[in-house]
Order: structure tokens, then sequence, then C-alpha cells
């Protein structure tokens, strides 16, 4: 399935946030933001599920290239907090 259009217009204004793990990868792992934004708006929906926790109505697992072609795992949902964001929860190198 397709990245939904509302995800693309918010990550390509970067109107996103991360969780506290998310930035933790982001400090330590191998793949940089531009990565992680470039899997966002070039990748697929592996699969759409609706938000236990109920902060968003789904989330999503996208799976995408990075810039190298490498593809990035990625969780997230779109949240109301100051506006729309999209709220990455985890991401890494998919298997």
């Amino acid at each position: 399935m397709r990245v939904p259009e509302e995800i693309i217009y918010l990550v390509e204004r970067d109107f996103l946030i991360f969780s506290q793990k998310a930035e933790h990868l982001l400090e330590i792992g191998r793949f940089s933001f531009d990565d992680l934004k470039h899997s966002l708006l070039n990748g697929y929906v592996r699969k759409k599920e609706r938000d236990e926790i109920g902060e968003a109505r789904y989330k999503y697992t996208i799976i995408g290239p990075a810039r190298s072609g490498e593809a990035i795992y990625s969780c997230g949902k779109i949240v109301r907090r100051h506006g729309k964001q999209y709220f990455i929860i985890t991401f890494h190198e998919a298997e």
C-alpha cells in the first residue's frame, strides 16, 4: 500500500517528532534524519493497525530505502501536538 498523502505532506515539511528511542537511534545509529525521511517519502506501508493507546487513529509500519538504498523499517503515527505531526516511534534496518 502507498504511504498516505497526509504522511507525505507532514514529512516533506519536517512536521516530525520522535520518541526517545527514535531520537537515541538517530544519535547513535547508522541512519541519519535524511535517510529516515527518504525512506518515508519513497517507501510503502507494510502494515496499518489501530493505535492501541488511542493517541492516533492508526499506526503505520513503513519500509523504504535510505539514501544508500538500504531498507529502513519504521513505525509511526499521525498525532495532534501543536498541529498535526508524524510521530516516529522507532526505526531500524529492515530484515
